[in-house]
C-alpha cells in the first residue's frame, strides 16, 4: 500500500507540474496573482491564443482571458441568475420582447479599455432554441444571437 501510495504522489506531482508550468507561462500566472492575490485554485485553459485561468471569485465562477504578455483581455463572471444584473438591464430584460423567455444564464463579460456587457442566454417556451442577449450596463440591447448550434458560446472570439 505504502508503495501505491508513493507511485500516486509522484504521479500527481507531475501532473501538476506539468499544468502549471507546461501550459501557462509563469509571466501569465504572476499576472493573475496580482489580480487575485487570494485565489489559490486555478484551473488554466486556453481559447485561440489567449490563456483562460478559470477560478471562483466571491461565490462566483470567473474566467480571465490573458494574452501571450501577462495582460488581461476579457474577464468573465457567471451570476447565472438575474438577480446581480443593474436595474436598467433588468427592466429593458423584463418590459421587453424576451421577457416570456426562460433565463437559461447571465455573464458579466468586462474587458480592459472597453465598456461591459451582460449576456443573457435565454430559451423560448417549448423550444430547444437557445438565444445570447447582449446588454450594456445602462440596459440597450446591442446584439441578439441564437446559440443553439455554438460550441464556445462565450469565447474569446465572440468579443474579437
Amino acid at each position: 500500500m505504502d508503495k501505491f501510495k508513493f507511485t500516486l504522489m509522484v504521479a500527481m506531482s507531475a501532473l501538476c507540474i506539468s499544468a502549471s508550468a507546461g501550459y501557462t507561462p509563469t509571466l501569465v500566472q504572476d499576472s493573475l496573482k496580482r489580480l487575485y492575490p487570494q485565489i489559490e485554485t486555478v484551473g488554466w485553459s486556453t481559447d485561440d491564443y489567449f490563456y483562460v485561468a478559470s477560478f471562483q471569485d466571491k461565490g462566483f465562477n470567473t474566467k480571465i482571458w490573458f494574452d501571450t504578455h501577462g495582460h488581461w483581455v476579457m474577464k468573465q463572471t457567471d451570476w447565472q441568475t438575474m438577480d446581480q444584473v443593474p436595474m436598467p438591464v433588468y427592466h429593458t430584460f423584463t418590459f421587453g420582447s424576451y421577457s416570456t423567455d426562460q433565463v437559461d444564464d447571465v455573464t458579466l463579460v468586462e474587458f480592459p479599455n472597453d465598456p461591459s456587457q451582460i449576456v443573457i442566454l435565454i430559451s423560448p417556451p417549448n423550444s430547444l432554441t437557445q438565444y445570447q442577449l447582449f446588454y450594456s450596463p445602462e440596459g440597450e440591447l446591442i446584439n441578439a444571437r441564437n446559440a443553439t448550434n455554438l460550441n464556445d458560446i462565450l469565447g474569446i472570439a465572440t468579443f474579437l
